[in-house]
């Protein structure tokens, strides 16, 4: 020890070098080690999982495509089997969706048996594997689905009291089916996900530990290193942190030129141009959610919110009402409108649905939620409102309906039954009880307001 003291600068310098190169030698041995070992890891998130998502995601477009149709044809109805052209067009969707999801499944089956084939995936492999049983069983389900519309179309104007209740409960089987695979799919990749970033802490201990040994040897070289390597490891682990928050996309691997690149380097580039295309793939992919949440929530006619829609936001609205919330119900129709059709016609008829959801709107709060729930027949959900407040609304918007003087247009009214949440209240109950109402108020000579 007191010999190391007396001796040159020279050779205590090369003597701290040649340590401190010693331990920079194990850090970046360890280092390649470990970013080869996230790199792998990152492949399989990239290239098993987050396929698989998309996959899935493709799965639920073609499922709510399957629901329009469907609603399609049960709201024609009998009339369904007397127009060949239609029934044409609704097998022809029902062939697409059946020959699309079969096409999604076998992609996703592949993607599972080519990664397990060769060994790209290695984290979590008996999920991945109980994966291939989960589509197969949905296989089945899509094979069933197929024999019931069989079965229904051969049987005409019957198979709507016979086989379309089994078709529907099918359809919802297969969105049973669909909903827990993409959730085990989610909570797979999110799993994974924490073991890359488990990995990724343990490779950042390790190297702050080799760190700050080489600081202690030569303080001049060791400091340089040290601020060097913590920003390249905060750097990755941002670069990490939004991977996890976008990796929701099928990514196509970009071309990257690592050419100069150390392995740090590497995955760092690599990250970077992951979470560029996941942004870009998931904004594309906001915008058809919403184009189609849109249609399949509105009226086609009116613009108001259709049936569908109904059934959801009255179930939410009640679900407040029993943690104490209030909010009041308004059903109304249009007084005589068969008349209006029979007299004007139906374009007329239709142009007096557009004009009175016009008048009402304009009414109405933009908390106040506005369905068309049959031909002619409408429901307002007046949110936080009692029912002397809601009976006051009726009244104003019966008085601005009739008061509606429009340009070859006819003159009509409307009348309204009005009701509030009552404890208990379920769907069926306040639905009914607002429904007597307006019974109530055409039988009192319509143009009238009832509440009760």
């Amino acid at each position: 020890m007191f010999n190391w003291l007396n001796v040159s600068m020279t050779r205590k310098i090369s003597g701290l070098s040649f340590v401190l190169l010693s331990f920079l030698f194990v850090v970046i041995v360890y280092s390649a080690y470990q970013s080869q070992r996230i790199y792998k890891e990152m492949h399989e998130v990239a290239e098993i999982d987050v396929p698989l998502s998309e996959v899935m995601a493709d799965i639920e477009m073609l499922q709510l495509k399957q629901h329009l149709l469907m609603e399609s044809i049960r709201q024609q109805g009998d009339v369904f089997f007397s127009d060949q052209s239609l029934q044409e067009k609704s097998i022809e969707g029902f062939d697409r969706f059946s020959a699309q999801l079969a096409a999604q499944l076998d992609k996703s089956t592949e993607i599972l048996r080519t990664g397990l084939g060769f060994g790209s995936i290695r984290i979590k492999l008996l999920d991945h594997r109980s994966l291939i049983q989960h589509i197969n069983l949905l296989h089945q389900h899509r094979i069933k689905f197929d024999h019931l519309v069989d079965d229904f179309l051969k049987q005409g104007k019957q198979g709507f009291s016979t086989s379309w209740p089994m078709l529907e409960l099918q359809d919802k089987g297969l969105d049973t089916q669909t909903d827990e695979l993409l959730r085990k799919i989610d909570q797979l990749t999110i799993n994974v996900s924490a073991a890359v970033e488990s990995q990724e802490r343990h490779f950042v201990v390790m190297n702050a530990v080799l760190g700050i040994s080489a600081f202690g040897i030569g303080t001049y070289l060791t400091l340089y290193i040290i601020i060097t390597f913590r920003k390249r490891i905060w750097s990755l682990r941002g670069q990490i942190e939004s991977l996890h928050r976008s990796i929701v996309v099928e990514h196509d691997k970009a071309s990257v030129n690592h050419k100069g690149l150390d392995e740090l380097d590497e995955l760092e580039t690599d990250l970077k141009v992951l979470v560029r295309q996941f942004s870009k793939e998931m904004s594309n992919r906001h915008k058809v959610e919403a184009q189609l949440i849109e249609l399949a929530t509105r009226d086609k006619l009116t613009g108001a919110f259709n049936r569908h829609k109904w059934d959801e936001l009255i179930k939410d609205e009640l679900a407040l009402a029993n943690r104490g919330h209030h909010f009041s119900l308004i059903l109304l129709d249009v007084d005589h409108f068969k008349k209006i059709n029979d007299t004007y016609g139906h374009d007329v008829g239709d142009n007096v649905l557009k004009l009175l959801v016009n008048t009402l709107r304009k009414r109405l709060r933009e908390i106040d939620v506005l369905f068309r729930v049959g031909g002619e027949e409408f429901a307002v959900l007046v949110k936080d409102t009692n029912l002397e407040g809601a009976g006051m609304l009726a009244e104003q918007l019966r008085k601005k309906v009739e008061a509606l003087n429009e340009n070859g247009m006819p003159p009509f009214t409307i009348s309204l039954g009005v009701t509030d949440y009552q404890d208990s209240d379920d769907q069926s109950r306040i639905v009914k009880r607002a429904d007597v109402l307006l019974y109530e108020a055409k039988g009192a000579g319509r143009n009238t307001v009832v509440i009760g």
